[in-house]
């Protein structure tokens, strides 16, 4: 592909993604109460914090760690690991919300009818059991192919 193609191709989504980002605010203002929109401002906002100030500095002090950690650790092992780390953040992001107006009561008990914060843990638990498996998997492989004789005819 020639570089014009990929600049018309860019501009060409760059302009649809602002049009829809314009549809949907329009969308917004027109069905959402303002007061609603004050509460949805504040959630972006929010997560945008938890997003930047913790998940991406959390990730990122993994990696770091990991490299420091005296010998060189795979980019795949760091991919995994990342992986994970944002996987239970996402998983954060959606169920600590519901933690907290569970906890602090709401109308009707059958809006939040689950105990949600030890399913959280539980669900951090399995995502940490299944990256651990992914890398030791990784690393078995690797070392496995790596002792491997070459069949390569010279």
């Amino acid at each position: 592909m020639r570089i014009d193609a990929v600049k018309a191709w860019r501009t060409a989504l760059v302009v649809i993604g602002v049009l829809l980002l314009l549809l949907g605010a329009y969308v917004l203002v027109d069905t959402v109460k303002p007061i609603k929109i004050a509460g949805i401002a504040l959630w972006f906002v929010l997560a945008l914090i938890v997003h930047d100030g913790i998940i991406a500095l959390v990730t990122f002090g993994v990696a770091f760690l990991l490299r420091k950690a005296g010998r060189t650790v795979p980019i795949v092992v760091l991919a995994i690991v990342q992986a994970g780390l944002v996987v239970m953040s996402i998983l954060a992001i959606i169920v600590l919300p519901a933690v907290y107006k569970k906890s602090i009561g709401t109308k009707n008990p059958t809006v939040l009818p689950l105990d949600y914060g030890p399913a959280l843990v539980l669900a951090w638990v399995v995502i940490v059991v299944i990256t651990a498996l992914a890398v030791v998997g990784y690393v078995a492989l690797a070392r496995r192919q790596k002792n491997r004789p070459s069949i390569s005819q010279d």
